[in-house]
């Protein structure tokens, strides 16, 4: 009994592993979701930060004191550490998705751009979430006892 116990235990700890990436196949997007973010967050916040907000903009100022894209030949570490950490949370959320959820962001260029979509597919847009909202509080307010159901 004690070792099927030590073995429970073990698997237990393996599955909440920091460096085991919450693996996603479609269900309990929020539960995935949550665990996603402690896990970006945990690795490195400025994973998270490019998930949250968007990857780094590489700009400079050119002759007529305008912001512009920084070309690649004028990229310095600083810039090439911004990408990495731009990369490294695509590449994260990317290879916690299943392949059916692989496919359906297979095309977007960011963390960000993954994140956005697959909140939109798994619980809508904000419209969505007011119209059901609605719906299950239309249903409370209507919900009544039959004459025939006893409590």
């Amino acid at each position: 009994m004690a070792a099927t116990s030590m073995n429970t235990q073990s698997r237990h700890n393996d599955d909440v592993s920091e460096f085991k990436v919450p693996f996603f196949s479609g269900d309990d997007f929020p539960y995935w979701k949550s665990r996603m973010e402690i896990y970006l967050k945990s690795r490195d916040f400025r994973n998270w930060l490019s998930v949250k907000n968007g990857p780094h903009t590489l700009m400079k100022l050119n002759d007529k004191n305008e912001l512009v894209s920084k070309p690649e030949d004028e990229w310095d570490e600083e810039d090439f550490r911004k990408l990495t950490i731009d990369n490294k949370a695509l590449n994260i959320l990317l290879v916690a998705l299943d392949k059916t959820e692989y496919n359906l962001v297979r095309r977007c260029n960011s963390a960000h751009e993954v994140w956005k979509l697959l909140i939109l597919t798994h619980e809508g847009s904000e419209q969505v979430k007011n119209a059901k909202l609605a719906l299950l509080n239309r249903d409370y307010e209507l919900f009544k006892m039959q004459p025939n159901e006893s409590i």
